[in-house]
């Protein structure tokens, strides 16, 4: 069966590369917005389904899996607009507990068969000042990610403590990706 990750992120890209599966990544170029009213679950899940419903009409014999991430503090925080949106972001969430929602999805037309799921983790960050910000925000690391920090890099020093998946914080749940396809599909990412 061929697998795309529906994804631009270099991220998920290098996360599903390291295992034994074959794929193509295919930008699903959707607008990520978050419609009033949504709870952060329904925003993820709704959005990961239409990315993977969208490249599915044009590969109905590939399965497509679909992601999206978004921070959450009482608001849902996407990618920064710019840099003042990430600083405003980051200060609102100095010295707090935050959470991560990323919703999977699994598409595969073929054989009329749609799967959605998502996964919650939490984090706190430490107490940032405002040189912290600036300093942080300087390695460009914020510019394309949710609530405006990746726990990969510099992010990582950002982060107190971090309950729950650690690669959903990255914005690829691989342990529930894999209960997902072995569960679905009969695939494994470990063969």
């Amino acid at each position: 069966m061929n697998v795309i990750l529906a994804s631009a992120s270099p991220r998920r890209v290098e996360l599903l590369g390291q295992f034994h599966i074959s794929f193509k990544a295919i930008p699903s170029d959707i607008e990520e917005i978050v419609r009033h009213g949504e709870t952060p679950i329904q925003n993820v899940m709704g959005l990961s389904l239409e990315k993977a419903l969208k490249l599915s009409c044009d590969y109905k014999d590939s399965l497509i899996i679909a992601c999206d991430t978004v921070v959450f503090d009482g608001r849902i925080l996407n990618k920064p607009r710019d840099r003042e949106d990430a600083k405003m972001m980051l200060m609102s969430l100095s010295g707090k507990d935050h959470e991560v929602y990323t919703g999977v999805a699994l598409v595969h037309v073929a054989t009329n068969r749609k799967f959605v799921d998502y996964v919650c983790t939490k984090v706190r960050f430490v107490e940032l000042s405002e040189e912290d910000i600036d300093l942080y925000l300087k390695t460009g690391e914020a510019d394309d990610k949710a609530g405006a920090y990746g726990i990969q890099g510099y992010g990582a020093l950002l982060v107190d403590k971090i309950d729950g998946d650690f690669f959903n914080v990255m914005g690829l749940p691989l342990s529930k990706l894999n209960v997902l396809l072995k569960k679905h599909f009969q695939l494994d990412l470990i063969e």
